[in-house]
Protein backbone atom coordinates (compact mmCIF):
# COMPACT_ATOMS: atom_id res chain seq x y z
CA UNK A 1 0.00 0.00 0.00
CA UNK A 2 2.88 2.25 0.85
CA UNK A 3 4.63 1.78 -2.13
CA UNK A 4 1.64 2.16 -4.41
CA UNK A 5 1.02 5.13 -2.38
CA UNK A 6 4.49 6.82 -3.37
CA UNK A 7 4.53 5.65 -7.05
CA UNK A 8 1.34 7.56 -7.44
CA UNK A 9 2.89 10.27 -5.91
CA UNK A 10 6.36 9.84 -8.26
CA UNK A 11 3.93 9.37 -11.37
CA UNK A 12 1.87 12.85 -11.05
CA UNK A 13 5.51 14.60 -10.38
CA UNK A 14 6.75 13.23 -13.39
CA UNK A 15 3.28 13.88 -15.27
CA UNK A 16 3.33 18.01 -14.27
CA UNK A 17 7.45 18.26 -15.17
CA UNK A 18 7.04 17.06 -18.56
CA UNK A 19 4.01 19.38 -18.61
CA UNK A 20 5.95 22.13 -17.26
CA UNK A 21 9.02 21.28 -19.47
CA UNK A 22 6.68 21.58 -22.53
CA UNK A 23 4.79 24.59 -21.30
CA UNK A 24 8.50 26.24 -20.91
CA UNK A 25 9.71 25.68 -24.39
CA UNK A 26 6.12 27.02 -25.70
CA UNK A 27 6.16 30.02 -23.28
CA UNK A 28 9.58 31.33 -24.85
CA UNK A 29 8.59 31.54 -27.74
CA UNK A 30 8.67 34.99 -30.31
CA UNK A 31 5.00 35.08 -29.86
CA UNK A 32 5.15 35.13 -25.72
CA UNK A 33 7.78 37.67 -26.05
CA UNK A 34 5.00 39.66 -28.69
CA UNK A 35 2.53 39.33 -25.47
CA UNK A 36 4.79 40.66 -23.15
CA UNK A 37 5.43 43.69 -25.18
CA UNK A 38 1.84 44.39 -26.22
CA UNK A 39 0.12 43.46 -22.72
CA UNK A 40 3.47 46.05 -20.79
CA UNK A 41 4.53 43.16 -18.75
CA UNK A 42 7.71 42.48 -17.64
CA UNK A 43 10.66 44.61 -18.48
CA UNK A 44 8.04 46.54 -20.37
CA UNK A 45 5.84 47.17 -17.65
CA UNK A 46 7.02 51.48 -17.40
CA UNK A 47 4.50 52.95 -15.56
CA UNK A 48 1.19 52.67 -15.41
CA UNK A 49 -1.73 54.53 -17.19
CA UNK A 50 -4.21 53.36 -15.39
CA UNK A 51 -7.11 55.73 -17.34
CA UNK A 52 -5.34 53.60 -20.51
CA UNK A 53 -5.35 49.66 -18.22
CA UNK A 54 -9.37 50.85 -17.77
CA UNK A 55 -10.25 51.70 -21.09
CA UNK A 56 -8.70 48.28 -22.27
CA UNK A 57 -9.97 46.46 -19.84
CA UNK A 58 -13.08 47.44 -20.78
CA UNK A 59 -13.00 46.94 -24.63
CA UNK A 60 -11.02 43.44 -23.54
CA UNK A 61 -15.17 42.79 -21.93
CA UNK A 62 -13.86 39.35 -19.82
CA UNK A 63 -11.48 37.87 -17.33
CA UNK A 64 -11.08 34.55 -15.81
CA UNK A 65 -9.55 33.64 -12.73
CA UNK A 66 -8.06 30.52 -11.69
CA UNK A 67 -7.89 30.37 -7.94
CA UNK A 68 -7.54 28.42 -4.55
CA UNK A 69 -9.76 30.25 -2.26
CA UNK A 70 -13.47 29.93 -2.83
CA UNK A 71 -13.38 33.56 -0.68
CA UNK A 72 -11.76 35.25 -4.67
CA UNK A 73 -15.75 34.06 -5.64
CA UNK A 74 -17.02 37.59 -3.83
CA UNK A 75 -13.99 39.31 -5.29
CA UNK A 76 -14.93 38.75 -8.31
CA UNK A 77 -18.59 39.36 -7.64
CA UNK A 78 -17.38 42.72 -6.35
CA UNK A 79 -15.27 43.25 -9.42
CA UNK A 80 -18.15 42.61 -11.77
CA UNK A 81 -19.95 45.25 -10.12
CA UNK A 82 -17.33 47.54 -10.33
CA UNK A 83 -16.62 47.22 -13.90
CA UNK A 84 -19.58 45.68 -15.31
CA UNK A 85 -18.34 45.81 -18.80
CA UNK A 86 -16.23 43.06 -17.76
CA UNK A 87 -17.42 39.71 -17.75
CA UNK A 88 -15.94 37.42 -14.82
CA UNK A 89 -15.42 34.08 -14.49
CA UNK A 90 -13.79 32.76 -11.44
CA UNK A 91 -13.01 29.12 -10.79
CA UNK A 92 -12.38 28.33 -7.04
CA UNK A 93 -9.93 24.79 -7.36
CA UNK A 94 -8.35 24.18 -4.82
CA UNK A 95 -4.43 24.67 -4.51
CA UNK A 96 -3.31 21.32 -6.38
CA UNK A 97 -6.23 21.81 -9.61
CA UNK A 98 -5.70 25.41 -10.18
CA UNK A 99 -1.51 24.61 -10.87
CA UNK A 100 -2.54 21.17 -12.61
CA UNK A 101 -5.21 23.42 -14.43
CA UNK A 102 -2.47 25.57 -15.69
CA UNK A 103 -0.14 23.41 -17.10
CA UNK A 104 -2.21 21.46 -18.79
CA UNK A 105 -4.01 24.41 -20.72
CA UNK A 106 -0.57 25.50 -21.34
CA UNK A 107 0.79 22.49 -22.72
CA UNK A 108 -2.23 22.01 -25.12
CA UNK A 109 -1.40 25.63 -26.22
CA UNK A 110 -4.80 27.10 -24.64
CA UNK A 111 -4.11 30.23 -22.96
CA UNK A 112 -7.16 30.81 -21.50
CA UNK A 113 -6.69 32.07 -17.55
CA UNK A 114 -6.08 35.87 -17.14
CA UNK A 115 -5.49 35.39 -13.35
CA UNK A 116 -3.83 32.54 -11.22
CA UNK A 117 -4.35 32.92 -7.18
CA UNK A 118 -2.68 29.95 -5.10
CA UNK A 119 -0.68 29.69 -2.03
CA UNK A 120 1.30 26.73 -3.28
CA UNK A 121 4.93 28.00 -2.79
CA UNK A 122 6.78 25.66 -4.50
CA UNK A 123 4.71 25.63 -7.80
CA UNK A 124 4.09 29.09 -8.03
CA UNK A 125 7.25 30.54 -7.58
CA UNK A 126 9.53 27.29 -8.42
CA UNK A 127 7.60 25.89 -10.86
CA UNK A 128 4.89 28.27 -12.99
CA UNK A 129 6.76 31.67 -12.77
CA UNK A 130 10.25 30.33 -14.31
CA UNK A 131 8.49 28.39 -17.03
CA UNK A 132 6.38 31.55 -17.63
CA UNK A 133 3.24 29.96 -17.24
CA UNK A 134 2.84 32.86 -15.08
CA UNK A 135 4.20 36.65 -14.91
CA UNK A 136 4.68 38.88 -12.13
CA UNK A 137 2.80 42.19 -11.99
CA UNK A 138 2.97 44.48 -9.15
CA UNK A 139 1.02 47.96 -9.59
CA UNK A 140 2.92 50.98 -9.74
CA UNK A 141 1.43 52.41 -6.53
CA UNK A 142 2.28 49.30 -4.16
CA UNK A 143 5.65 49.71 -4.62
CA UNK A 144 6.32 51.95 -1.55
CA UNK A 145 3.51 50.20 0.69
CA UNK A 146 4.71 46.60 0.32
CA UNK A 147 7.95 44.85 1.29
CA UNK A 148 10.02 43.55 -1.73
CA UNK A 149 10.16 40.58 -0.08
CA UNK A 150 6.74 40.41 -0.74
CA UNK A 151 6.43 41.85 -4.55
CA UNK A 152 9.47 39.78 -5.59
CA UNK A 153 9.49 37.20 -7.28
CA UNK A 154 5.78 37.04 -7.16
CA UNK A 155 3.05 39.37 -5.59
CA UNK A 156 1.48 38.06 -1.86
CA UNK A 157 -1.89 39.15 -2.17
CA UNK A 158 -2.37 38.22 1.22
CA UNK A 159 -0.60 36.29 4.27
CA UNK A 160 -2.92 33.18 6.04
CA UNK A 161 -2.32 31.42 8.55
CA UNK A 162 -3.18 28.09 10.18
CA UNK A 163 -3.82 27.76 13.99
CA UNK A 164 -4.11 24.89 16.75
CA UNK A 165 -7.35 25.68 17.65
CA UNK A 166 -9.81 24.75 20.39
CA UNK A 167 -13.10 24.71 22.13
CA UNK A 168 -13.43 27.82 24.16
CA UNK A 169 -16.52 26.71 25.50
CA UNK A 170 -15.19 23.47 26.90
CA UNK A 171 -11.92 24.97 27.74
CA UNK A 172 -11.46 28.45 30.31
CA UNK A 173 -7.62 27.95 28.90
CA UNK A 174 -5.50 25.84 26.05
CA UNK A 175 -5.81 22.44 26.91
CA UNK A 176 -2.32 22.39 26.19
CA UNK A 177 0.75 24.87 26.68
CA UNK A 178 3.31 22.28 24.39
CA UNK A 179 2.46 21.29 20.91
CA UNK A 180 4.36 17.69 21.92
CA UNK A 181 1.27 17.26 24.31
CA UNK A 182 -0.51 16.53 20.92
CA UNK A 183 1.40 13.49 20.93
CA UNK A 184 0.30 11.95 24.11
CA UNK A 185 -2.37 9.18 24.34
CA UNK A 186 -4.63 11.59 26.18
CA UNK A 187 -4.78 13.52 22.40
CA UNK A 188 -5.26 9.97 20.09
CA UNK A 189 -7.33 10.42 17.33
CA UNK A 190 -8.44 13.96 19.14
CA UNK A 191 -6.03 16.25 16.85
CA UNK A 192 -7.63 16.99 13.70
CA UNK A 193 -5.92 18.40 10.39
CA UNK A 194 -5.65 17.93 6.43
CA UNK A 195 -2.83 16.12 5.13
CA UNK A 196 -0.24 17.73 3.19
CA UNK A 197 -0.83 15.44 0.48
CA UNK A 198 -3.42 16.75 -2.21
CA UNK A 199 -3.30 20.39 -0.17
CA UNK A 200 -0.23 22.25 -0.86
CA UNK A 201 -1.39 25.14 1.32
CA UNK A 202 -0.69 22.97 4.17
CA UNK A 203 2.24 21.23 2.63
CA UNK A 204 3.97 25.04 2.87
CA UNK A 205 2.35 25.39 6.32
CA UNK A 206 4.20 22.13 7.77
CA UNK A 207 7.54 22.38 5.97
CA UNK A 208 7.75 25.15 8.72
CA UNK A 209 7.84 22.43 11.01
CA UNK A 210 10.83 21.21 9.23
CA UNK A 211 12.56 23.89 8.92
CA UNK A 212 12.29 25.28 12.92
CA UNK A 213 12.99 22.01 14.09
CA UNK A 214 15.51 23.37 16.44
CA UNK A 215 13.43 25.18 18.29
CA UNK A 216 10.59 22.26 18.59
CA UNK A 217 13.70 20.49 19.96
CA UNK A 218 14.33 22.52 22.35
CA UNK A 219 10.08 22.69 22.84
CA UNK A 220 10.52 19.35 23.72
CA UNK A 221 13.42 19.42 26.47
CA UNK A 222 10.95 22.30 27.98
CA UNK A 223 7.93 19.84 27.76
CA UNK A 224 9.56 16.59 28.51
CA UNK A 225 12.67 17.62 30.21
CA UNK A 226 15.15 15.68 28.59
CA UNK A 227 16.51 15.34 25.18
CA UNK A 228 14.51 14.13 22.31
CA UNK A 229 15.26 10.51 21.20
CA UNK A 230 14.49 10.56 17.30
CA UNK A 231 12.79 7.28 16.45
CA UNK A 232 14.40 5.01 13.70
CA UNK A 233 14.86 6.71 10.26
CA UNK A 234 13.76 10.11 11.91
CA UNK A 235 15.80 13.07 11.02
CA UNK A 236 15.21 15.76 13.30
CA UNK A 237 12.61 16.91 15.30
CA UNK A 238 10.47 18.26 12.66
CA UNK A 239 9.66 14.91 11.12
CA UNK A 240 9.73 13.38 14.71
CA UNK A 241 6.91 15.40 15.49
CA UNK A 242 5.19 14.63 12.40
CA UNK A 243 6.06 10.98 12.89
CA UNK A 244 4.12 10.84 16.73
CA UNK A 245 1.07 12.76 15.88
CA UNK A 246 0.74 10.25 13.14
CA UNK A 247 1.28 7.20 15.03
CA UNK A 248 -0.71 9.29 17.90
CA UNK A 249 -3.81 8.06 15.05
CA UNK A 250 -4.04 11.88 13.59
CA UNK A 251 -7.80 12.11 12.31
CA UNK A 252 -7.69 13.41 8.76
CA UNK A 253 -9.97 15.92 7.54
CA UNK A 254 -10.30 16.66 3.83
CA UNK A 255 -12.30 19.84 4.25
CA UNK A 256 -11.38 23.00 5.75
CA UNK A 257 -15.22 23.75 7.05
CA UNK A 258 -15.48 20.13 8.76
CA UNK A 259 -12.00 21.32 10.82
CA UNK A 260 -13.72 24.29 11.87
CA UNK A 261 -16.51 22.39 13.17
CA UNK A 262 -15.01 19.74 14.86
CA UNK A 263 -13.33 21.78 17.03
CA UNK A 264 -15.50 24.55 17.35
CA UNK A 265 -19.20 23.46 17.86
CA UNK A 266 -20.70 24.09 20.55
CA UNK A 267 -21.67 21.73 23.77
CA UNK A 268 -19.07 19.26 22.85
CA UNK A 269 -17.80 17.21 26.60
CA UNK A 270 -14.47 16.17 25.09
CA UNK A 271 -13.72 18.19 21.99
CA UNK A 272 -10.77 17.75 19.44
CA UNK A 273 -8.40 19.88 19.24
CA UNK A 274 -7.70 21.11 15.16
CA UNK A 275 -4.76 22.64 12.84
CA UNK A 276 -7.26 25.17 10.94
CA UNK A 277 -7.39 28.25 9.13
CA UNK A 278 -7.48 30.79 11.09
CA UNK A 279 -10.16 32.16 8.54
CA UNK A 280 -12.57 30.14 9.90
CA UNK A 281 -12.83 31.74 13.33
CA UNK A 282 -15.29 34.24 12.31
CA UNK A 283 -17.55 31.41 11.64
CA UNK A 284 -17.64 32.08 15.87
CA UNK A 285 -20.21 34.82 14.45
CA UNK A 286 -22.35 33.12 11.82
CA UNK A 287 -22.11 29.48 13.18
CA UNK A 288 -22.19 29.80 16.92
CA UNK A 289 -18.94 27.97 16.51
CA UNK A 290 -16.70 28.61 19.92
CA UNK A 291 -13.09 28.39 18.57
CA UNK A 292 -10.15 29.53 20.09
CA UNK A 293 -6.60 30.27 18.31
CA UNK A 294 -3.65 28.63 20.69
CA UNK A 295 -1.57 31.91 20.71
CA UNK A 296 0.68 31.10 23.29
CA UNK A 297 1.89 27.37 22.35
CA UNK A 298 4.84 26.62 22.68
CA UNK A 299 6.80 26.80 20.65
CA UNK A 300 4.23 27.96 18.47
CA UNK A 301 1.00 27.67 17.20
CA UNK A 302 0.25 29.33 14.57
CA UNK A 303 1.73 28.80 10.77
CA UNK A 304 1.96 31.23 8.18
CA UNK A 305 1.97 30.97 4.15
CA UNK A 306 1.64 33.12 1.35
CA UNK A 307 -1.34 33.45 -1.49
CA UNK A 308 0.32 34.88 -4.35
CA UNK A 309 -1.28 36.65 -7.27
CA UNK A 310 -0.38 36.91 -10.91
CA UNK A 311 -1.33 37.31 -14.83
CA UNK A 312 -1.69 34.10 -16.35
CA UNK A 313 1.35 33.51 -19.53
CA UNK A 314 -0.63 34.57 -22.45
CA UNK A 315 -3.17 35.61 -20.76
CA UNK A 316 -5.99 36.53 -23.26
CA UNK A 317 -7.11 39.54 -21.33
CA UNK A 318 -3.90 41.24 -19.84
CA UNK A 319 -5.59 44.78 -19.08
CA UNK A 320 -8.51 43.21 -17.05
CA UNK A 321 -5.84 41.20 -15.64
CA UNK A 322 -4.27 44.27 -14.03
CA UNK A 323 -7.28 45.48 -13.05
CA UNK A 324 -8.26 42.97 -11.17
CA UNK A 325 -4.87 42.74 -9.38
CA UNK A 326 -5.10 46.05 -8.20
CA UNK A 327 -8.70 45.96 -7.24
CA UNK A 328 -7.28 42.32 -5.31
CA UNK A 329 -4.84 44.60 -3.33
CA UNK A 330 -7.15 47.59 -2.19
CA UNK A 331 -7.65 51.25 -3.21
CA UNK A 332 -4.61 53.49 -3.13
CA UNK A 333 -6.42 55.53 -0.85
CA UNK A 334 -6.55 53.05 1.94
CA UNK A 335 -4.39 53.84 4.69
CA UNK A 336 -3.52 52.99 8.32
CA UNK A 337 -6.20 55.59 9.54
CA UNK A 338 -8.96 54.70 6.88
CA UNK A 339 -11.84 54.13 9.20
CA UNK A 340 -13.60 50.50 7.79
CA UNK A 341 -16.78 49.49 9.32
CA UNK A 342 -19.44 46.30 8.40
CA UNK A 343 -20.47 45.23 5.94
CA UNK A 344 -16.79 45.57 4.68
CA UNK A 345 -18.36 44.67 1.11
CA UNK A 346 -20.36 48.03 0.60
CA UNK A 347 -19.96 51.61 0.79
CA UNK A 348 -16.82 53.69 1.67
CA UNK A 349 -15.51 50.69 3.27
CA UNK A 350 -15.63 48.56 0.20
CA UNK A 351 -14.52 51.27 -2.25
CA UNK A 352 -11.46 51.49 -0.08
CA UNK A 353 -11.02 47.12 0.67
CA UNK A 354 -12.07 46.93 -3.12
CA UNK A 355 -10.83 43.02 -3.62
CA UNK A 356 -9.32 42.70 -0.12
CA UNK A 357 -12.79 43.02 1.47
CA UNK A 358 -14.45 39.46 1.68
CA UNK A 359 -10.31 38.65 2.97
CA UNK A 360 -10.28 41.31 5.73
CA UNK A 361 -10.82 38.79 8.62
CA UNK A 362 -9.03 37.15 11.24
CA UNK A 363 -6.12 34.95 9.72
CA UNK A 364 -6.07 36.59 6.77
CA UNK A 365 -3.52 39.73 6.68
CA UNK A 366 -2.81 41.86 3.69
CA UNK A 367 1.24 42.59 2.85
CA UNK A 368 0.47 46.22 2.55
CA UNK A 369 1.98 48.27 5.38
CA UNK A 370 -0.84 50.86 5.43
CA UNK A 371 -3.23 48.21 6.21
CA UNK A 372 -5.56 48.20 9.14
CA UNK A 373 -5.99 45.21 11.45
CA UNK A 374 -9.01 43.31 10.94
CA UNK A 375 -11.27 42.67 13.62
CA UNK A 376 -10.29 40.43 16.35
CA UNK A 377 -6.55 40.88 14.85
CA UNK A 378 -5.15 42.92 17.88
CA UNK A 379 -2.90 39.90 19.03
CA UNK A 380 -1.69 39.20 15.64
CA UNK A 381 1.58 41.67 15.47
CA UNK A 382 3.10 40.34 18.78
CA UNK A 383 2.00 36.52 18.11
CA UNK A 384 5.08 33.67 17.56
CA UNK A 385 4.24 33.17 13.82
CA UNK A 386 6.48 30.52 11.66
CA UNK A 387 6.22 30.23 7.93
CA UNK A 388 8.78 28.18 5.76
CA UNK A 389 11.37 30.05 3.91
CA UNK A 390 9.99 29.39 -0.32
CA UNK A 391 14.16 28.47 -0.69
CA UNK A 392 13.22 25.52 2.30
CA UNK A 393 9.48 24.83 0.64
CA UNK A 394 11.38 24.13 -3.07
CA UNK A 395 13.81 21.88 -1.44
CA UNK A 396 11.50 19.87 0.94
CA UNK A 397 8.28 19.56 -0.06
CA UNK A 398 8.46 16.32 -1.96
CA UNK A 399 10.66 14.79 1.07
CA UNK A 400 7.73 15.69 3.32
CA UNK A 401 4.99 14.27 1.36
CA UNK A 402 6.80 10.75 0.98
CA UNK A 403 7.51 10.55 4.41
CA UNK A 404 3.66 11.38 5.52
CA UNK A 405 2.75 8.86 2.74
CA UNK A 406 5.53 6.31 4.22
CA UNK A 407 4.08 7.08 7.80
CA UNK A 408 0.66 7.34 7.51
CA UNK A 409 -0.24 3.44 5.52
Amino acid sequence: MRLKAKHLTLLLGIGLASAAATGAWAQNSPKFEAWLKAAKLGVHQGEDNWDEIIAAAKKEGALTVYSSATTMTAAGEDFAKAYPEIKVQVFPLGSEKTIEKVLSEHQAGIHAVDVVYSGGTQQMVYELLPDRNIVNYVPGYLKDRIDEKHREPLLTQNIEAFAITYNGAANTEPPIKNIWELTEPKWKRRFIMKAPVGSATTATALAAFIERSDELSKAYEAYAGKKLELSKGVENAGYEFLHRILANDVVIQANSGKLAEASGKAGQKNPPITLAPMAYLPRNETDGYVNVAAYDLVPSGIVTYPNFIAIGGQAPHPNAAKLFIAFMMGSKDLNKDSKLTPPFRTGETGKLLQGMAPFFRIGSFSPRKDMPMPPNGERWPAAAKWQASPEFVRDNIAKLNDFWLSRAN
